[in-house]
């Protein structure tokens, strides 16, 4: 990762302009190519320097609820049940914790079903026994900044 992509994750985290062509803007901000810009931002995406790129959304105005889940996953596992989680699109944060529940995750869903299920098949395709779910009661938005610029 070089000085310019260092940059561009410190605009990016900023979020994107409203404009027709928000690339552009970006690029012009770095003094670059819309071009390079589009590049650099895959190549942070298979480098995994950057897991997604996305808008957020109020889930709840959306007729989501949202959750926070807490399970302990075996060390052994741990690389594939985070791959299966983030790989479900109603998980927006996913964190490797210390303590018992080591894995921390947002799960948003448009009913009480569909959380229970896809609950259920995370259980038994790991057979993990210690999940917990925590219902959001209060919003909270936290504004999350990571300086990739300093040292």
């Amino acid at each position: 990762m070089d000085t310019l992509d260092r940059k561009l994750m410190n605009l990016l985290q900023e979020g994107l302009p409203l404009a027709k062509n928000p690339y552009a803007v970006v690029a012009a901000q770095l003094g670059v190519t819309r071009q390079e810009i589009a590049e650099r931002i895959e190549a942070l995406l298979r480098e995994g320097y950057i897991r997604r790129l996305g808008g957020a959304f109020d889930t709840r105005a959306m007729g989501y609820t949202s959750f926070l889940i807490g399970l302990r996953a075996p060390q052994a596992q741990f690389a594939a049940i985070a791959q299966h989680v983030n790989a479900c699109p109603g998980v927006t944060h996913n964190y490797r914790r210390s303590g018992f529940l080591n894995m921390w995750f947002t799960l948003s869903v448009r009913c009480e079903a569909e959380k229970e299920a896809w609950l259920q098949q995370l259980r038994e395709k790991f057979s993990l026994e210690d999940v917990f779910e925590f219902p959001k009661k209060k919003n909270f938005k936290l504004h999350v900044f990571f300086d990739m610029e300093s040292r």
